[in-house]
């Protein structure tokens, strides 16, 4: 049998938290889709006087990272559609960010500008500076650990 715990809406915070108290807080699902609310909320915010979101950050610092990159490598490395790329690439190409390049045969590869290298330079700062408020109770070595594992979790 289960005892339902009745919340209404001047339950506090402490008090909802406190309901999930073995019931889903077990749950690594649950708990990762938290995790990701939390880094991906503030991660929007850091980003947004940038005027990035976090998908066209993602693809400005894998083309700065791997200049000539094609769009198709793209979007395999950081599992977006051929639909998707096709326009994230021309919005950062239309704000200069990105430009194309001759590369592989007929394929055409992607590098960033220098005004795309720079702005790749402040997300990475925002981003490091951003994981370091998120994860503060974590040590450098930790952090690392949480990484490995989550990233074997995904990979499979």
């Amino acid at each position: 049998m289960t005892r339902a715990l009745e919340l209404n809406d001047s339950a506090t915070e402490a008090e909802a938290e406190q309901a999930l108290a073995g019931s889903l807080e077990t749950h690594l699902g649950y708990q990762l889709r938290r995790a990701t609310a939390v880094v991906l909320s503030r991660l929007a915010s850091s980003l947004s006087d940038l005027n990035l979101k976090i998908t066209e950050a993602s693809v400005l610092l894998m083309v700065d990272e791997h200049p000539d990159i094609t769009q198709s490598a793209l979007g395999r490395m950081l599992a977006i559609h051929r639909a998707n790329m096709a326009p994230l690439a021309a919005l950062l190409t239309e704000r200069g960010l990105i430009e194309r390049s001759r590369s592989e045969g007929r394929a055409q590869g992607l590098k960033t500008t220098s005004a795309g290298h720079d702005l790749a330079l402040r997300v990475r700062q925002r981003m490091d500076a951003q994981e370091a408020r998120v994860l503060p109770e974590l040590s450098p070595d930790e952090r690392s650990v949480l990484i490995g594992l989550l990233s074997r979790v995904w990979r499979g």
